[in-house]
């Protein structure tokens, strides 16, 4: 079992019972391993102990009622389990640098952060050492979407470029990386790109996938929308009339100059991506990597240090805490890791290369939606619209779901069922917007129109299946919800609704694609 679901577990538990208690033996039962395997695991992922991580919840949730409620101290020291006000008073300042007293006289702006994927909780990021009037001006730019003034700095080993949007979950009103990360390079470059035709002009927003033979994590993938798994990164850069660069962590190559990266082994392998990296930096290009922080999900190298040892940028993972451990936090906002190599999910690294013209054709990037929409088997893979039959299967099939299972193992289930929503959500929404501009800007043609409408109705169909879970948090009531035959029933009528919706849009896109000419 992979330790992120471990962790996740471990958050989903400790965060529904900040309140009530949080008990060591019935976290044992619940997650299925031993307190000191959990402490381990937990230490070794995140960077911090158990015990500080739960004591931070309870003080950050007792942070948030300080600064929006008007209960006294003592009222809620006793609601969070602390024994008196002084003991509460130590733990506070131990956490946040302040005293609960002036951390409510400074009533600083507390809100919601992601504690794991799709797990939010209050935030509180005051830590010792660190003065409250530095804390509080400091944060008044962590959460912006883009860092400093646009700038190039120079060192000695170090070139840094500032200014690139920032890449995360929520970023553009996304929550796919790759389109994400290109519309940050592409507008940092100024190339005016919005976020639905950065989904759309990739292939991403038409992809659906679902591991046939497992519960599978990796279903969301950008890079299994296509059976050629470079085709979406290859297609969002060629789509915006640029050559694509890429090298792969196996060799393969596709730059101006490949044999510029050849690689015999491991040590000349990362010396390989340190080149690229470095000569696409230093010409002002930000760089789009698989992995480099959890997943090999893609993100931006907005820099480098060390020669190239130590790497910068937006990750939509390096606030997550199964992967902190790693990583530090630039005063700009940017990841700064130096183990990035030794993560085995960094894959790739891609680049926009030479313009080689204007934007492709609709009909290009139509044909790709088709192809990427297509009912298949690719592998293991059930894709397009036979992807949604074995979703399906798997969501009913009785024997994989039970209220007495490991929370890992239910939080596994809860998380295919969630990338399966993710994607139609995003994708097929960011597809009605991208028709919809086109209606508008072509009514003559009314099949933007009825595109548009059938791309609705299947992110409408997904937005049906969140309400019916209980929401789009992945917390314990999502969990305890998909245990139940009943709603596991709805969510099999809603799957069949979206496909019902796809298949349409599928037929209309070949309609439209037969009568584009070539460079329309």
């Amino acid at each position: 079992m992979d330790y992120y679901l471990v962790i996740w577990a471990v958050v989903v538990f400790v965060e529904s019972r900040v309140l009530s208690g949080v008990h060591y033996d019935e976290m044992e039962k619940a997650v299925g391993f031993s307190l000191p395997y959990l402490r381990a695991i937990f230490a070794q992922c995140t960077g911090q102990p158990l015990a500080r991580y739960i004591m931070g919840r309870r003080i950050a949730r007792a942070a948030f009622d300080a600064v929006h409620g008007g209960d006294t101290f003592l009222e809620i020291a006793q609601r969070y389990g602390f024994s008196n006000p002084d003991t509460f008073t130590r733990a506070f300042k131990r956490v946040t640098g302040v005293t609960p007293a002036d951390f409510r006289r400074i009533k600083p702006a507390v809100g919601h952060i992601k504690l794991c994927a799709g797990v939010y909780g209050v935030s509180v990021k005051l830590t010792n050492g660190e003065t409250s009037q530095t804390f509080f001006e400091r944060m008044k730019n962590v959460n912006s979407d883009v860092n400093c003034n646009a700038e190039k700095r120079v060192s000695d080993g170090s070139v840094v470029l500032y200014g690139v949007p920032k890449v995360c979950y929520g970023a553009f009103g996304g929550c796919t990386p790759y389109p994400i990360a290109l519309k940050a390079v592409a507008n940092y470059m100024g190339i005016d790109l919005d976020y639905e035709d950065a989904i759309v002009i990739c292939g991403a927003a038409f992809r659906l996938v679902w591991d046939t033979t497992e519960w599978n994590g990796g279903n969301v993938d950008v890079l299994l929308a296509f059976d050629e798994p470079s085709t979406v990164f290859r297609s969002g850069v060629e789509a915006l009339g640029h050559e694509f660069e890429l090298l792969g962590r196996d060799g393969t190559a596709s730059a101006a100059e490949p044999e510029k990266y050849a690689m015999e082994n491991t040590a000349s392998q990362k010396d390989a991506f340190i080149a690229f990296i470095r000569e696409r930096i230093d010409k002002g290009v930000p760089v789009i990597a698989l992995g480099i922080i959890g997943p090999p999900e893609a993100c931006v190298i907005t820099g480098y240090r060390d020669g190239g040892q130590t790497l910068l940028g937006w990750n939509c993972f390096q606030d997550s805490p199964e992967f902190a451990s790693s990583v530090a936090i630039d005063e700009s906002g940017y990841f700064v890791t130096s183990s990035w190599w030794e993560i085995k999910d960094t894959t790739a690294v891609m680049a926009m290369g030479e313009k080689t013209g204007g934007p492709q054709p609709l009909k290009a990037i139509i044909e790709r939606g088709i192809m990427a929409l297509e009912g298949r088997q690719s592998g293991k893979y059930a894709k397009g619209i036979a992807a949604y039959d074995a979703w399906k299967k798997a969501i009913l099939d009785e024997r994989q779901f039970s209220e007495d299972m490991v929370v890992p193992l239910q939080i596994e289930r809860l998380m295919c069922q969630g990338d399966g929503m993710d994607c139609l959500s995003d994708g097929r929404t960011n597809a009605y917007k991208y028709f919809h501009k086109l209606a508008e800007k072509r009514p003559e043609q009314p099949l933007y129109g009825r595109l548009a409408e059938q791309f609705a109705a299947c992110a409408a169909g997904a937005d049906k299946m969140y309400r019916t879970l209980g929401g789009w948090e992945r917390g314990e009531a999502q969990i305890k919800a998909l245990m139940k035959p009943e709603i596991r029933k709805r969510l099999g009528e809603l799957i069949d609704e979206c496909k019902a919706a796809d298949e349409k849009a599928l037929a209309l896109m070949k309609e439209l694609a037969a009568e584009l000419t070539a460079d329309a």
